[in-house]
Formats: structure tokens, sequence, C-alpha cells
């Protein structure tokens, strides 16, 4: 049995996971207070300091969070972008980041709703709130776009309208609630790492674990999708079936990021057209988009961190997405105009 492998997708392989594991290094040692390398390791096999220990275990697990969750947003979004054969279709586009959003701000602000649990017994419910707002906008999302199959065009239009409705919600949450409340909730909404902890690491491994497994069991019925519906059902691929795991992958993996970091947007965008471009794939690879995702957030995290006034990284990231959505968009008028 033989396995082929593309040159150029190894290499642009080697060189984001390089970029991302120089990254998070550096993450580990800059910073307020700066650690030398020799005295990170020491820290990281328990024998550093006690201030030493406490720095660099924090900066550990945002550095780790802010890969797990870019790896699960650059997936969910190389996936949408799969099922819907569109390059503007991602979680954040189409209202299922909003959406999660929403749900997680109603466990925040409204405690009646969640058995008036506050604290951290409210954090915790974050996580299965904000899966349950993403798998009840996706549901929405697809009763109302569904209409023999998926229209790339449609679904965005449709995406759009559940997105407007879920900010709208979410910001007449905050009307709602008090000050102290609204800006935590403020702040998580524009997409921020600063609370990320090794017990969110937790959270997102078993997640991100279970995503790669199954873009691995899904990849050839994916391949086949990408031809067009008709062809992958000529070939013996269900493309009912296969949109259907597909999409329900990708709002797991977007939810629960979500959930941990607040709705970062236009990473799960950006990400996989990034890896497009730098694999040489016919369409958007959800492992590929995910590594290039893991990069982009850690980057726009540490570059978030060290502004002369720090802000959240999903400001970062906008900065960056904001700008490739309209030269995309520009892309697709053309095209569909020719």
């Amino acid at each position: 049995m033989g396995i082929r492998v593309s040159r150029r997708a190894t290499v642009a392989a080697t060189v984001v996971t390089t970029v991302t594991l120089v990254a998070a290094v550096t993450s580990l040692a800059v910073g307020t207070l700066d650690i030398p390398l020799d005295r990170v390791w020491a820290s990281l096999t328990g024998h550093g300091t006690r201030i030493e220990q406490l720095v660099v275990d924090r900066r550990l697990g945002r550095a780790l969070a802010a890969i797990l969750v870019g790896f699960a947003l650059g997936l969910s979004g190389a996936l949408t972008q799969s099922v819907t054969r569109n390059p503007i279709a991602s979680p954040d586009i189409l209202g299922v980041t909003a959406g999660a959003g929403l749900f997680a701000v109603i466990v925040v602000t409204r405690p009646e709703v969640s058995g008036r649990i506050t604290g951290e017994a409210a954090v915790g419910l974050l996580a299965p709130a904000a899966l349950a707002g993403g798998l009840a906008t996706t549901a929405v999302i697809l009763a109302l776009g569904w209409r023999g199959g998926f229209d790339g065009l449609r679904l965005i239009l449709v995406g759009l309208g559940v997105n407007a409705l879920a900010m709208a919600g979410t910001s007449w949450l905050l009307t709602r609630t008090d000050l102290d409340q609204a800006a935590v909730a403020t702040r998580w909404l524009t997409g921020s790492l600063e609370g990320a902890r090794l017990g969110d690491v937790g959270i997102l491994l078993p997640v991100v674990l279970g995503c790669t497994a199954a873009c691995l069991m899904l990849n050839r019925s994916l391949t086949a999708l990408r031809l067009g519906r008709d062809v992958a059902a000529s070939i013996g691929t269900p493309p009912g079936r296969t949109e259907a795991w597909c999409l329900g992958v990708a709002v797991v993996a977007v939810s629960v990021a979500t959930a941990v970091a607040g709705p970062i947007g236009f990473v799960a965008f950006v990400a996989p057209q990034a890896a497009i471009r730098l694999f040489g794939t016919a369409g958007a690879p959800p492992l590929a988009g995910g590594v290039v995702g893991a990069a982009l957030v850690l980057l726009a995290d540490i570059t978030a961190q060290h502004l002369p006034v720090p802000l959240p990284v999903g400001v970062v990231t906008a900065v960056i997405g904001a700008p490739a959505l309209l030269f995309l968009l520009t892309r697709y008028v053309r095209r569909a105009s020719v």
C-alpha cells in the first residue's frame, strides 16, 4: 500500500508548523516579565521558581488554547466552505458563531434561564450552551436554506439573516443586564483569550481530536462532494449524509471554540482560503485549514498582547480578515457576472 504525498503540501505543513512552534515558544518567554528559554524549560519540567512556574503555566494555557481554538475554527471553516462549495461560507458569516455566542450570553446574563447558577458554575455551562446554540442555529439555517440541496448564495443570504437576528438578541440581552456583566460579556463577544487557562485546554483537546478523526474518515466522501452532488452520488457517495456529517463536525468545533474564547471573527473564513493557496489543493482542506488557523490565532494573540494598548485577539483577526473578505467578495461577484 502506498501513500502519495505532495511535496508542496509537505513543505507548507513544515513551514506552518515551524512558525507555530516558534510563536508558541516566544509567547512563553516574552511578556511583561521576560523569562530566558532555559528557565522556561526548567518551569515546564517542574524545576522553575514559584513565580516562573505561575507565569509559564498561565502563558502555556493561553498559547495552547490559542492553537486549539485556531485549529477548530480553521477546520470548521474548511468544512462549511467545502459543503457549500463557496469560499465565503464560514461559520461566523453563516451565523453559527453568533448563535453559539447568543446562547452563551444567555447563560452569563440571565441567571433565571440557567437556574440561577452564577460564578464558576455558570462558566462551566458556557461550552454546552454554546454547543446548543450552534446546533440550534444550524438547524434554523438548514430549514430555511434547504431546497433539495445546498446553494451557496442562498445559504449565505439565510445565514446573514440569522446572524443579524442572533446579534440583535445578544445586544438586547446586554441592555437588560447590569453593567459589570455587560462589560464581561462584551469583552468575551469581541473574542479574547485573556482568561484562557490549562483547564480550557482539557475542554478543547478532546473536541479537536474527535473532529480531526472525523475529518480523516470523511476525507474521501468530502473529496467526492467537491465535484458536485450529482457526481458524488454517481460514484457511490451519499451527498446528503456527507453534508450532514460535515456540518455537524463543523458546528461542534466552532461552538466549543466559541465557548472558550468567544466569537473570534474571520479565522474560519481566512484560514481555509490561505490553506488552499499554501498547500495547492483544489478545495478547502479541513486539516490544513486547521493548521493555518492555529498559526493565525496564535500570532494574532501575540500581536494583540504586545501592542501599545493590549487588545482582544478578535480585534486583530478582524483587521486581517475584513480586507480578505472584501477581496474574495469582489472576485466572487466578478466570476458570477462573467
